[in-house]
């Protein structure tokens, strides 16, 4: 992968996880809301996946070594 391309994925992922952050976040500030705690187990879930693709597909954080199956992996992980 192109160092702009993996600059531009790591980019997306990033703002992906900051944006489910705050959903657990609110959740957890309206926790009286019906489902709110299976809201936040679902996120963690995807977090937790995000997770394990970094350790197994980033060597050494290095974004721009990304192998393809890696970088579909984590397409997939931002439009979920």
């Amino acid at each position: 992968m192109k160092p702009a391309a993996a600059s531009d994925l790591e980019t997306r992922v990033a703002n992906r996880k900051q944006v489910l952050i705050a959903e657990i976040v609110e959740h957890k500030m309206n926790c009286s809301r019906a489902g709110a705690a299976d809201a936040v187990d679902r996120i963690k879930s995807r977090l937790s996946e995000l997770a394990y693709l970094v350790k197994e597909g980033v060597a050494g954080n290095r974004w721009d070594n990304l192998g393809p199956s890696t970088t579909l992996k984590l397409e997939e992980w931002i439009t979920r």
